[in-house]
């Protein structure tokens, strides 16, 4: 269950994280476009550090966009696997915390619902979607 708890836990970075991935491509493909090498400083050394700049955007580019979809896959996953949960407040508990990003004590307020309702419909989700999903 500890690999379902991580992968829970991941699921609620992942829409920050494609944020980031998104905005770091965003500036890597202008930075790209926007190099002009007319008027860069002459520099005494035989190193040419733009091109070298240049390659390691290219390089990364790939790597990002490879990341950026496996985040995507990771969230459709999980999600689909939450929505074929059989109880609908594990569902609702569920979604709440790990999706909504909501405390314990909004869940509860929200939901109308003590705590341990909480933690016993939160323990039934987790082993029901270590089921579903395969650890």
């Amino acid at each position: 269950m500890t690999d379902i708890k991580k992968r829970l836990n991941r699921l609620k970075k992942i829409p920050e994280r494609l944020q980031e991935i998104k905005r770091e491509i965003e500036y890597l493909e202008s930075s790209i476009s926007s190099q002009r090498f007319e008027n860069l400083p002459r520099n005494n050394s035989n190193r040419n550090t733009a091109e070298d700049r240049t390659i390691n955007t290219i390089d990364r580019l790939p790597e990002l966009k490879v990341e950026f979809k496996a985040c995507l896959d990771e969230q459709k996953e999980m999600t689909q696997g939450i929505e074929s949960l059989s109880d609908p407040l594990d569902n609702m508990v569920i979604r709440l915390f790990y999706i909504n990003g909501n405390s314990w004590d909004e869940v509860a307020r929200s939901l109308r619902v003590a705590k341990s309702t909480l933690q016993r419909s939160r323990t039934r989700a987790m082993k029901e979607l270590e089921e579903l999903l395969g650890g």
